[in-house]
């Protein structure tokens, strides 16, 4: 009786334990868009000199970051891109030349908060270790967002979940109207007319 109280404690233990759910905390952003990040972050400085966002636990290997670039600066430099084209030279490039033996899956189109975006996985080898890196594109009428997570290989399946609700947790906030980039203009459809 007392090995069977026993065994049933134990498994009842085993499965409560494997059930356990990873807690979100909303974060807010300088009040330009939310996202739910495990609680297990803790917020850091050095991961990229851009990103508005930065967590990170060194203790399991698990980081995440969000770099923001507005439409309107991009406009200023004479930058035209669209959310194909952004992928392609902003946010995928660097990673082919910065990992060794880095591979970047084609993108898969998804809608996240009502935005278009593009989301690829990158894999390759970083200072003798193997990564993961889950990386989401993101445009919406005001910015393009780069939301990017990673962890080690070997930890993929452990904190994939957590990495897919991160991603699609993200919302961008209401921007004032003055964000937004000018339509261009079509000098081959400008017809001026002179009155004499």
């Amino acid at each position: 009786m007392i090995k069977k109280l026993g065994f049933s404690i134990a498994l009842l233990l085993f499965i409560a334990a494997c059930t356990t759910k990873t807690i979100f905390n909303t974060t807010n952003v300088n009040n330009r868009y939310t996202i739910d990040l495990p609680e297990y972050f803790q917020p850091c400085s050095d991961l990229h000199k851009d990103a508005s966002l930065q967590y990170q636990n060194t203790d399991i290997d698990i980081y995440a970051m969000v770099i923001e670039e507005k439409k309107v600066t991009m406009e200023n430099y004479d930058l035209d891109y669209d959310l194909d084209l952004y992928f392609k030279n902003i946010a995928s490039q660097p990673f082919i030349e910065n990992i060794k033996n880095g591979k970047v899956s084609p993108p898969g189109r998804q809608e996240i908060a009502g935005n278009n975006s593009l989301i690829s996985e990158i894999t390759g080898n970083v200072d003798g270790i193997d990564v993961y890196y889950r990386m989401a594109i993101i445009e919406s009428p005001y910015s393009f967002y780069q939301v990017l997570l990673w962890t080690r290989a070997d930890k993929k399946e452990k904190y994939l979940n957590d990495i897919i609700h991160t991603i699609e947790s993200f919302k961008e906030l209401a921007h004032s109207e003055d964000e937004l980039p000018q339509p261009k203009i079509n000098t081959d459809s400008v017809q001026i007319k002179l009155a004499y």
